[in-house]
């Protein structure tokens, strides 16, 4: 099974720690589906989940899809974060 992984570059890597610097992580949510119906409706479960805590003070996502011949597996990362 292949997956892309952020960040991917050296650039991405170091764009990402200034973009957090200051602040700590203090929550990871993931939702993923391989069930096509699922992915379907991933996007209204993980809005209903950011609606739901809006309490960081700065809050990343990251996207990542995976896949087989068979199975194709969509994540969706949110790591929230506060200042330190």
């Amino acid at each position: 099974m292949e997956s892309q992984s952020w960040p991917t570059s050296a650039l991405a890597v170091e764009d990402f720690d200034e973009a957090i610097s200051g602040f700590r992580l203090v929550e990871v949510k993931v939702f993923s589906a391989t069930k096509r119906k699922d992915r379907d409706r991933l996007d209204e479960v993980a809005t209903a989940w950011l609606q739901e805590h809006q309490s960081f003070d700065r809050l990343t996502a990251r996207v990542t899809l995976s896949s087989d011949l068979e199975y194709h597996c969509l994540s969706i990362t949110f790591m929230g974060w506060q200042r330190i």
